[in-house]
């Protein structure tokens, strides 16, 4: 019987059908087996408002699906899940929403067209569909379901549109696209989910537009191709994991705006040599950036919390030393086994710019030519001036789980290390010392230390406001007052060496 026409009504003989036309209502019953074992051509009719749940699930012989413009909005859940030989679909632009695994495990689907006007793609909808090459996302988009292109393992290329309509991408959406060679995330995005493009091991290139604010649990792990990510100031929070075992991954960018690198996000990236913690981090989690076995610098920016406030704003030695040792604990953690990390370099350039600052720069070219000078200090490029504290390793027999996930548990063994970060002999304190006194120096030379002279007031004018009626102080009136004042012995070194 050519093209017969199924709907809700019952019939009493078995029709033995290859070409389906869907015109309104559910198929019958007794014609799913039918369908199912027979069936190699689908054309839904214009009148068709819904494809009702599972109406062609498991129809393993249908090649082509024909849409006719019309009225068709929704293809419900499991709609054409397990058509195998499906081969390639066009979805009308009438449609707003694709249900839940509509097309799951069509692996032979090769060739998907989204058109503007679809809003909802549901959870797994496009799961295990092992041939799929390329999808284009519409801008009407507003909802992109977790599992919807997992496991998609042809899939090389993802298009989003900048400016739509979407704003989370969902939990495993992209997991396990193992063609996937570059991502662009467009400024609409906010929230990256858990495993959004985990084991995407072809994956070489991720752009993040200023716009994206969470980048969740396990988004990048063992996306072993990936070799750079530059993370954009819109960034907050940086989840656990996130960037767990890209092993490729040798240069990570951050800007100012992060606040919080969660437990583990790079740890095992054994092509990192080199991060920078902006000054906006409150929170590093433990093994942030362990077993990372080729990282030789970790440099924290406005790292004055990392400091002893007192011996930073007032030059003061005590017991404590430099660090402030409470706090590095709490982020030194982040750095287990590490074996080539022997250094923290902390930037104390932020607590003491205002300062320098007010000097002028000669006073400044002067005192940076002194810090080059001393140990356990350098002066960057960018004019960074960074004090270096040894980090001191000690081997660890405590075993222990650190991932809370069932299936990636990270597991921390015998062979790791605990850190610490020491000043030995309180060397970096003294060359910090010494940077302090400089400055203090050059403030007092270079400042006008102006004395009040209101018990001669009256003598000049009656009328001028007191203010005005200051002198600066002589070069040698000036060795006087801090000889007065008791600065002598801290200004010494730095007097004796000008």
């Amino acid at each position: 019987m050519d093209n017969p026409t199924v709907s809700g009504r019952k019939r009493k003989r078995v029709l033995q059908l290859d070409d389906v036309s869907l015109f309104q209502g559910d198929v019958a019953k007794e014609h799913l087996k039918e369908l199912k074992r027979e069936t190699t051509r689908v054309r839904i009719g214009p009148q068709v408002k819904a494809i009702p749940r599972a109406t062609f699930k498991g129809c393993i012989n249908l090649v082509e699906v024909q849409f006719d413009e019309g009225s068709l909005e929704v293809i419900g859940k499991a709609a054409f899940c397990y058509c195998k030989a499906l081969q390639q679909v066009a979805i009308p632009s009438s449609v707003t929403k694709v249900g839940c695994c509509a097309f799951h495990g069509c692996i032979n689907l090769a060739a998907l067209q989204l058109n503007e006007g679809l809003e909802v793609i549901e959870s797994s909808a496009f799961c295990d569909c092992n041939a799929l090459q390329h999808v284009s996302i519409p801008s009407s988009i507003t909802k992109l379901g977790g599992y919807a292109f997992q496991g998609c393992s042809s899939l090389g290329a993802v298009q989003f549109h900048d400016g739509g309509a979407l704003q989370i991408i969902g939990v495993c959406a992209f997991k396990k696209c193992e063609a996937l060679q570059e991502v662009t995330i467009p400024s609409s995005i906010t929230r990256l989910e858990k495993y959004a493009f985990a084991h995407c091991s072809g994956l070489a290139e991720v752009r993040i537009n200023e716009g994206l604010q969470v980048i969740g649990a396990y988004t990048f792990y063992e996306c072993e191709a990936l070799r750079q990510v530059s993370i954009p100031p819109s960034v907050t929070e940086l989840g656990s994991y996130a960037f767990c075992h890209c092993v490729n991954l040798s240069m990570v960018q951050f800007h100012e705006g992060l606040t919080d690198i969660g437990q583990g996000a790079f740890r095992g990236c054994t092509a990192l040599r080199s991060v920078n913690i902006p000054s906006s981090v409150t929170g590093v989690g433990q093994y942030a950036f362990s077993r990372c076995a080729n990282l030789t610098e970790v440099i924290f920016l406005g790292g004055e919390r990392l400091l002893n406030r007192g011996f930073l704003g007032r030059g003061l030695f005590s017991e404590e030393g430099a660090l402030n040792q409470k706090n590095v604990n709490k982020m030194i953690g982040a750095f287990l086994d590490c074996p080539p990390l022997t250094a923290m370099k902390i930037s104390i350039s932020g607590a003491l710019s205002v300062r320098l600052e007010r000097l002028p720069q000669e006073c400044r070219l002067s005192i940076d030519g002194r810090i080059r000078d001393l140990g356990r200090l350098e002066l960057a490029q960018d004019g960074n001036v960074l004090a270096c504290f040894p980090v001191v390793s000690v081997a660890s027999d405590v075993d222990d789980t650190s991932g809370t996930d069932d299936e990636h548990a990270e597991t921390v063994g015998v062979q790791d290390t605990i850190v610490g970060v020491r000043d030995t002999n309180n060397q970096t304190a003294e060359s910090l010392h010494m940077v302090l006194r400089l400055i203090s120096f050059h403030e007092l030379k270079e400042s006008s230390i102006l004395i009040e002279l209101a018990m001669w007031k009256s003598r000049f004018d009656e009328d001028r406001a007191r203010a005005d009626c200051r002198i600066p102080v002589p070069d040698p009136a000036k060795i006087l007052i801090m000889e007065y004042c008791d600065f002598t012995d801290f200004l010494e070194p730095v007097i004796e060496g000008n």
